[in-house]
């Protein structure tokens, strides 16, 4: 018996799949419910309409644009643009700078307070979970200052601190040091005992289980926590701005508040959510490139 050997020519190559083709309906739903919201926006503009002073309750949004030159009034002068409360007259230039220059300042007490915060709370929450002397000490006053209102500390902090960054800096550090905390502890406790008694068995070390088991166990919830400490954060810089700052984006707002601007309240509440998601998109990346093992 002898084996039939197909001949070469009657091999026929298959033909290249078809690269695949990207999906751009999340893209398409994007820019049509960004769409939704800005007709809602406009036709409650036109709704609502006026009080009795003539200030419009939901700034149009021609209005929020033609606002975007109050930028200019928050510029300490400098690069061709001239201070606006010696005289001069806001131009666009200026209120560019001004943009840059409080976005700056305020992204820059994010970045400290939200830093010191994160290593406070983080540290605190592990060492709380490693030692039983540090839990029995520390936790009450932690769940204690758990449940104050953020805000009813701000006017403490003022007290403490007055008007100086240390005070921006701490106030904004609580804010994200608390949460972490509750959130650090509650991931270690979390934990499976198996891995932990596991780990005793081959002979590990408390602190080589806590290096290679505990913290590697608690990477994904922690992650999510300290995403979501991102929106603390930033509410701790605008309310500790409107305490005797004299630049930053919550000073902008509270000055605008005060007024009852509410077209300037619009625009500046668009640069932070803008700046606010910016950070939140970065922050997930680099905590995404950090933890790639986890996956």
């Amino acid at each position: 018996m002898t084996a039939t050997l197909i001949p070469p020519a009657a091999i026929t190559p298959t033909d290249n799949p078809a690269p695949p083709t990207r999906d751009t309906s999340p893209l398409v739903w994007s820019a049509a419910s960004l769409v939704l919201v800005l007709i809602a926006w406009q036709l409650a503009s036109v709704l609502i309409g006026e009080d009795q002073s003539g200030m419009r309750l939901v700034p149009s949004i021609p209005d929020v644009l033609s606002s975007y030159m109050v930028f200019a009034d928050y510029w300490p002068g400098g690069w061709g643009a001239e201070r606006t409360v010696t005289g001069a007259e806001p131009t666009m230039w200026g209120a560019t700078l001004g943009l840059i220059y409080n976005v700056a300042i305020s992204l820059s007490r994010f970045a400290v307070g939200f830093i010191l915060g994160t290593a406070i709370g983080v540290g605190a929450g592990l060492l709380v979970s490693w030692s039983p002397i540090a839990r029995r000490t520390v936790s009450f006053p932690a769940h204690f200052l758990r449940m104050m209102p953020l805000l009813a500390m701000l006017p403490l902090f003022g007290l403490w601190f007055g008007s100086s960054e240390l005070g921006t800096y701490t106030f904004t550090a609580f804010a994200v040091a608390v949460l972490l905390f509750v959130l650090t502890v509650a991931a270690v406790n979390s934990v499976p005992r198996l891995y932990s008694d596991s780990a005793t068995s081959l002979g590990a070390s408390r602190a080589r289980i806590y290096l290679s088991v505990i913290i590697p166990s608690i990477t994904p919830n922690l992650k999510v926590g300290i995403l979501l400490a991102v929106p603390f954060a930033w509410s701790a810089v605008l309310a500790a701005e409107a305490i005797g700052k004299q630049y930053g984006l919550g000073r902008i707002l509270n000055f605008a508040l005060l007024y009852a601007a509410t077209d300037i309240v619009a625009v500046t509440a668009l640069v932070v959510i803008i700046i606010a998601g910016g950070t939140h998109l970065l922050l997930a990346a680099l905590l995404n490139h950090l933890t790639r093992w986890v996956d």
